[in-house]
């Protein structure tokens, strides 16, 4: 109980850090931006057509295509309306928004942002070997670190999210690769 009491204050801690110490007009609209981009992962879907388009890269775009689903059935969808932890902007509601207040049921845990984020920059960074990748992973922690600049998640909803995305990601890649041996067999069966 003593862990998650520390653990609890972390959180708030560190929430309330960002709020005293960095929030500043130079960098919300920057923030705010970075978010919509992360809202129903829109830069990553727009990423996973351009690869499932490329042949080269068909199988990364699958692999982003498992784990996108992946967090909107788990994140989404199972785990944050089996926790149903509130967001910190419902929770201390006098403490000024940058974005419109979500309802009372749209719950913090995990940041699916943050999840659907790494998850995709995990598989783009595994399946295309190319030292721009690192951009990816620094969207996505951009993207991540916005929810908890503009007080809509908690630090352990983002880093939660983070790993989730992670792990996902790795089931998604391995998934793929089954999926294109499959199709690569069953191709030459039929010749």
């Amino acid at each position: 109980m003593i862990i998650v009491e520390w653990l609890i204050a972390l959180d708030h801690n560190t929430i309330f850090w960002v709020q005293n110490n960095l929030i500043s007009s130079t960098i919300t609209p920057f923030m705010k931006n970075l978010s919509w981009l992360g809202n129903m992962g829109k830069i990553w879907i727009f990423l996973d057509v351009i690869l499932l388009c490329i042949r080269k890269y068909r199988r990364v775009g699958m692999a982003v295509f498992i784990t996108l689903f992946f967090s909107l059935v788990i994140g989404d969808g199972l785990l944050k309306h089996t926790i149903m932890r509130t967001r910190p902007c419902i929770d201390y509601p006098w403490v000024p928004l940058h974005l419109p207040m979500p309802a009372a049921n749209d719950y913090s845990f995990p940041s699916v942002h943050a999840f659907s984020s790494f998850a995709a920059a995990f598989v783009m960074v595994k399946g295309i070997k190319s030292r721009w990748i690192l951009l990816m992973f620094v969207l996505a922690g951009g993207i991540a670190f916005s929810r908890v600049y503009l007080f809509m998640h908690y630090p352990s909803d983002v880093l939660i999210g983070a790993l989730l995305g992670i792990a996902s990601g790795l089931i998604a890649w391995y998934l793929s690769g089954k999926l294109f041996l499959w199709h690569k067999n069953s191709i030459k069966k039929q010749f």
